[in-house]
Protein backbone atom coordinates (compact mmCIF):
# COMPACT_ATOMS: atom_id res chain seq x y z
CA UNK A 1 0.00 0.00 0.00
CA UNK A 2 1.33 3.44 -0.97
CA UNK A 3 -0.57 5.84 1.30
CA UNK A 4 -2.08 5.42 4.77
CA UNK A 5 -4.41 7.42 6.99
CA UNK A 6 -4.89 6.84 10.73
CA UNK A 7 -8.06 8.36 12.17
CA UNK A 8 -8.27 10.74 9.25
CA UNK A 9 -4.65 11.92 9.28
CA UNK A 10 -1.89 10.79 6.94
CA UNK A 11 0.52 8.43 8.72
CA UNK A 12 1.57 4.87 9.41
CA UNK A 13 2.06 4.71 13.20
CA UNK A 14 -0.50 3.01 15.45
CA UNK A 15 -0.34 2.78 19.25
CA UNK A 16 1.41 -0.47 20.23
CA UNK A 17 -1.38 -1.12 22.77
CA UNK A 18 -4.06 -1.00 20.07
CA UNK A 19 -6.28 -4.04 20.53
CA UNK A 20 -6.26 -4.69 16.82
CA UNK A 21 -2.56 -5.52 17.23
CA UNK A 22 -2.69 -7.22 20.64
CA UNK A 23 -5.91 -9.23 20.24
CA UNK A 24 -7.03 -8.91 16.59
CA UNK A 25 -9.98 -7.02 18.08
CA UNK A 26 -11.36 -5.47 14.94
CA UNK A 27 -12.46 -5.79 11.33
CA UNK A 28 -11.17 -5.01 7.86
CA UNK A 29 -12.36 -4.53 4.30
CA UNK A 30 -10.56 -4.96 0.98
CA UNK A 31 -12.15 -2.79 -1.71
CA UNK A 32 -11.37 -2.64 -5.42
CA UNK A 33 -10.60 0.83 -6.78
CA UNK A 34 -11.77 1.24 -10.36
CA UNK A 35 -11.64 4.53 -12.30
CA UNK A 36 -11.00 6.57 -9.16
CA UNK A 37 -13.89 5.12 -7.14
CA UNK A 38 -14.22 2.36 -4.53
CA UNK A 39 -16.31 -0.37 -6.16
CA UNK A 40 -19.39 -1.52 -4.20
CA UNK A 41 -18.40 0.78 -1.33
CA UNK A 42 -21.96 0.76 -0.01
CA UNK A 43 -21.91 -3.03 0.34
CA UNK A 44 -18.51 -2.94 2.04
CA UNK A 45 -19.76 -0.33 4.49
CA UNK A 46 -22.87 -2.42 5.13
CA UNK A 47 -20.70 -5.34 6.21
CA UNK A 48 -18.18 -3.22 8.12
CA UNK A 49 -20.76 -1.29 10.13
CA UNK A 50 -22.85 -4.41 10.77
CA UNK A 51 -19.72 -6.10 12.08
CA UNK A 52 -18.89 -3.12 14.27
CA UNK A 53 -22.39 -3.32 15.70
CA UNK A 54 -21.99 -7.03 16.48
CA UNK A 55 -18.63 -6.38 18.18
CA UNK A 56 -19.79 -3.24 19.95
CA UNK A 57 -17.23 -0.96 18.31
CA UNK A 58 -18.26 2.66 17.76
CA UNK A 59 -17.14 4.18 14.45
CA UNK A 60 -17.61 7.50 12.65
CA UNK A 61 -20.84 8.03 10.79
CA UNK A 62 -21.31 6.16 7.55
CA UNK A 63 -21.48 9.41 5.58
CA UNK A 64 -18.22 10.83 6.94
CA UNK A 65 -16.33 7.56 6.50
CA UNK A 66 -17.63 7.14 2.95
CA UNK A 67 -16.59 10.71 2.09
CA UNK A 68 -13.07 10.17 3.45
CA UNK A 69 -12.61 6.90 1.59
CA UNK A 70 -13.87 8.30 -1.71
CA UNK A 71 -11.57 11.31 -1.42
CA UNK A 72 -8.52 9.11 -0.82
CA UNK A 73 -8.96 7.08 -4.04
CA UNK A 74 -10.16 9.66 -6.58
CA UNK A 75 -6.78 9.86 -8.36
CA UNK A 76 -6.20 6.09 -8.57
CA UNK A 77 -7.34 4.43 -11.83
CA UNK A 78 -6.91 0.83 -10.65
CA UNK A 79 -5.98 -0.22 -7.16
CA UNK A 80 -6.89 -1.53 -3.74
CA UNK A 81 -8.34 0.22 -0.70
CA UNK A 82 -7.82 -1.46 2.69
CA UNK A 83 -9.93 -0.30 5.63
CA UNK A 84 -9.35 -1.31 9.26
CA UNK A 85 -11.46 -0.60 12.34
CA UNK A 86 -10.25 -1.69 15.78
CA UNK A 87 -11.49 -1.13 19.30
CA UNK A 88 -8.45 1.10 19.81
CA UNK A 89 -5.80 1.21 22.56
CA UNK A 90 -6.43 -0.58 25.82
CA UNK A 91 -4.77 -1.98 28.95
CA UNK A 92 -3.42 -5.49 29.29
CA UNK A 93 -6.12 -8.15 29.59
CA UNK A 94 -9.20 -9.17 27.63
CA UNK A 95 -11.63 -6.87 29.48
CA UNK A 96 -12.91 -4.04 27.30
CA UNK A 97 -11.46 -0.55 27.90
CA UNK A 98 -13.56 1.71 30.11
CA UNK A 99 -13.46 4.46 27.48
CA UNK A 100 -12.65 2.86 24.14
CA UNK A 101 -11.33 5.13 21.39
CA UNK A 102 -11.63 3.11 18.16
CA UNK A 103 -8.95 3.29 15.51
CA UNK A 104 -10.08 3.78 11.91
CA UNK A 105 -7.29 3.33 9.38
CA UNK A 106 -7.19 2.94 5.64
CA UNK A 107 -4.59 2.64 2.93
CA UNK A 108 -4.51 2.78 -0.84
CA UNK A 109 -2.26 1.30 -3.48
CA UNK A 110 -2.25 0.87 -7.23
CA UNK A 111 -2.55 -2.61 -8.74
CA UNK A 112 -3.58 -4.32 -11.94
CA UNK A 113 -6.99 -5.95 -12.36
CA UNK A 114 -6.96 -9.72 -12.89
CA UNK A 115 -9.28 -11.10 -15.59
CA UNK A 116 -11.59 -13.90 -14.45
CA UNK A 117 -9.89 -16.67 -16.42
CA UNK A 118 -10.31 -20.33 -15.35
CA UNK A 119 -8.01 -21.32 -12.49
CA UNK A 120 -6.55 -24.38 -10.82
CA UNK A 121 -7.10 -24.81 -7.08
CA UNK A 122 -6.27 -27.35 -4.36
CA UNK A 123 -7.50 -28.58 -1.01
CA UNK A 124 -5.87 -27.19 2.14
CA UNK A 125 -4.91 -29.36 5.09
CA UNK A 126 -5.38 -26.46 7.52
CA UNK A 127 -8.95 -26.32 8.77
CA UNK A 128 -10.96 -23.37 9.98
CA UNK A 129 -12.89 -23.29 13.23
CA UNK A 130 -16.62 -22.75 13.56
CA UNK A 131 -17.87 -19.95 15.82
CA UNK A 132 -21.33 -18.40 15.37
CA UNK A 133 -20.23 -15.32 17.36
CA UNK A 134 -17.84 -14.22 14.61
CA UNK A 135 -19.21 -16.14 11.61
CA UNK A 136 -19.64 -14.00 8.52
CA UNK A 137 -17.47 -11.17 9.86
CA UNK A 138 -14.30 -9.99 8.12
CA UNK A 139 -12.43 -10.06 11.43
CA UNK A 140 -8.73 -9.39 11.82
CA UNK A 141 -7.88 -12.89 13.08
CA UNK A 142 -6.83 -14.60 9.82
CA UNK A 143 -4.10 -16.94 11.12
CA UNK A 144 -5.87 -20.06 9.85
CA UNK A 145 -5.96 -18.59 6.35
CA UNK A 146 -2.29 -17.57 6.61
CA UNK A 147 -1.30 -21.14 7.51
CA UNK A 148 -3.47 -22.56 4.73
CA UNK A 149 -1.98 -20.24 2.13
CA UNK A 150 1.53 -21.25 3.25
CA UNK A 151 0.83 -24.83 2.16
CA UNK A 152 1.69 -24.22 -1.49
CA UNK A 153 4.07 -22.16 -3.56
CA UNK A 154 3.26 -23.44 -7.05
CA UNK A 155 2.36 -20.43 -9.24
CA UNK A 156 -0.18 -22.47 -11.20
CA UNK A 157 -2.32 -22.94 -8.05
CA UNK A 158 -4.45 -19.84 -7.63
CA UNK A 159 -6.35 -20.70 -4.44
CA UNK A 160 -6.98 -23.39 -1.82
CA UNK A 161 -10.30 -24.62 -0.45
CA UNK A 162 -10.72 -24.98 3.30
CA UNK A 163 -12.95 -27.26 5.35
CA UNK A 164 -14.16 -26.57 8.88
CA UNK A 165 -13.10 -28.76 11.77
CA UNK A 166 -16.57 -30.28 11.40
CA UNK A 167 -15.78 -31.35 7.82
CA UNK A 168 -17.94 -28.75 6.08
CA UNK A 169 -16.83 -26.69 3.09
CA UNK A 170 -16.12 -23.09 4.17
CA UNK A 171 -14.52 -21.45 1.13
CA UNK A 172 -11.12 -20.48 -0.18
CA UNK A 173 -8.34 -18.87 1.82
CA UNK A 174 -9.41 -15.51 0.34
CA UNK A 175 -12.61 -16.29 -1.54
CA UNK A 176 -16.12 -17.63 -1.37
CA UNK A 177 -17.02 -20.76 -3.33
CA UNK A 178 -20.08 -21.55 -5.45
CA UNK A 179 -21.18 -24.89 -6.90
CA UNK A 180 -23.72 -25.62 -9.61
CA UNK A 181 -25.81 -28.73 -9.00
CA UNK A 182 -28.74 -29.36 -11.30
CA UNK A 183 -30.51 -26.05 -11.81
CA UNK A 184 -29.38 -24.60 -8.47
CA UNK A 185 -26.47 -22.48 -7.30
CA UNK A 186 -25.05 -23.68 -3.97
CA UNK A 187 -22.75 -21.86 -1.56
CA UNK A 188 -21.73 -22.55 2.05
CA UNK A 189 -23.80 -20.77 4.66
CA UNK A 190 -21.98 -18.28 6.89
CA UNK A 191 -23.90 -18.79 10.11
CA UNK A 192 -21.17 -20.91 11.74
CA UNK A 193 -17.97 -20.01 9.88
CA UNK A 194 -16.69 -18.24 6.78
CA UNK A 195 -17.05 -14.67 5.54
CA UNK A 196 -20.13 -13.02 4.06
CA UNK A 197 -18.19 -11.75 1.04
CA UNK A 198 -19.27 -8.63 -0.82
CA UNK A 199 -18.82 -10.27 -4.24
CA UNK A 200 -20.66 -13.30 -2.87
CA UNK A 201 -23.60 -11.01 -2.11
CA UNK A 202 -23.42 -9.45 -5.58
CA UNK A 203 -23.45 -12.90 -7.21
CA UNK A 204 -26.36 -14.14 -5.11
CA UNK A 205 -28.44 -11.07 -5.94
CA UNK A 206 -27.56 -11.35 -9.64
CA UNK A 207 -28.48 -15.03 -9.69
CA UNK A 208 -31.81 -14.49 -7.97
CA UNK A 209 -32.58 -11.61 -10.32
CA UNK A 210 -31.92 -13.93 -13.27
CA UNK A 211 -34.21 -16.62 -11.88
CA UNK A 212 -31.40 -18.95 -10.77
CA UNK A 213 -32.28 -20.64 -7.46
CA UNK A 214 -29.64 -20.09 -4.76
CA UNK A 215 -29.21 -22.29 -1.68
CA UNK A 216 -26.95 -21.28 1.21
CA UNK A 217 -26.36 -24.55 3.02
CA UNK A 218 -23.90 -27.02 4.51
CA UNK A 219 -21.67 -28.52 1.83
CA UNK A 220 -18.93 -31.14 1.84
CA UNK A 221 -15.97 -32.16 -0.29
CA UNK A 222 -18.26 -34.68 -1.97
CA UNK A 223 -20.56 -31.86 -3.08
CA UNK A 224 -17.60 -30.21 -4.79
CA UNK A 225 -16.73 -33.44 -6.59
CA UNK A 226 -20.32 -33.86 -7.75
CA UNK A 227 -20.78 -30.27 -8.94
CA UNK A 228 -21.12 -29.59 -12.66
CA UNK A 229 -19.57 -26.12 -12.32
CA UNK A 230 -17.39 -24.53 -9.64
CA UNK A 231 -16.33 -20.91 -9.29
CA UNK A 232 -14.82 -18.62 -6.67
CA UNK A 233 -15.61 -15.00 -5.86
CA UNK A 234 -13.56 -12.20 -4.37
CA UNK A 235 -13.96 -8.43 -4.17
CA UNK A 236 -10.87 -7.84 -6.30
CA UNK A 237 -11.33 -10.55 -8.93
CA UNK A 238 -15.08 -10.96 -9.40
CA UNK A 239 -15.84 -14.51 -10.55
CA UNK A 240 -13.06 -16.99 -11.26
CA UNK A 241 -14.21 -20.29 -12.83
CA UNK A 242 -12.43 -23.37 -11.50
CA UNK A 243 -11.01 -25.60 -14.23
CA UNK A 244 -9.10 -28.08 -12.07
CA UNK A 245 -9.01 -29.39 -8.50
CA UNK A 246 -6.56 -32.27 -8.20
CA UNK A 247 -7.45 -34.82 -10.87
CA UNK A 248 -10.92 -33.35 -11.45
CA UNK A 249 -11.57 -30.90 -14.27
CA UNK A 250 -14.47 -28.65 -15.18
CA UNK A 251 -15.34 -26.52 -18.16
CA UNK A 252 -16.76 -23.05 -17.66
CA UNK A 253 -20.46 -23.89 -17.73
CA UNK A 254 -23.53 -21.92 -18.76
CA UNK A 255 -24.45 -20.73 -15.26
CA UNK A 256 -20.95 -19.40 -14.58
CA UNK A 257 -20.88 -17.74 -18.00
CA UNK A 258 -24.26 -16.10 -17.46
CA UNK A 259 -23.25 -14.76 -14.05
CA UNK A 260 -19.98 -13.41 -15.47
CA UNK A 261 -21.94 -11.49 -18.06
CA UNK A 262 -24.31 -10.11 -15.42
CA UNK A 263 -21.43 -8.99 -13.21
CA UNK A 264 -19.61 -7.43 -16.15
CA UNK A 265 -22.76 -5.41 -16.89
CA UNK A 266 -22.82 -4.39 -13.20
CA UNK A 267 -19.32 -2.94 -13.38
CA UNK A 268 -17.09 -5.91 -12.58
CA UNK A 269 -14.75 -5.50 -15.53
CA UNK A 270 -12.67 -8.52 -14.56
CA UNK A 271 -15.54 -10.72 -15.70
CA UNK A 272 -14.90 -9.68 -19.29
CA UNK A 273 -12.54 -12.66 -19.34
CA UNK A 274 -15.51 -15.03 -19.41
CA UNK A 275 -18.27 -12.79 -20.73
Amino acid sequence: MDQWWINGRAGRQVDITDRGFTYADGLFETVAIRAGAPRFLGLHLDRLLTGCGRLGIAVPTRASLAADLKASVRDIPYGVLKVFVTRGPGPRGYALPDRPAPTVAWGTGESRAQPSLPIEIRWCETMTSANPATAGLKSLGRLEQVLARAEWQQPEIAEGLMLSTEGQLVGGTASNVFLVAGDRLLTPGVNRSGIAGVMRRVVIEAALGAGIPVLETELSAADVRNATEVFLTNALTGIRPVRQLGPQRWATGPVTGQLCRLLFAAGVGECAGES
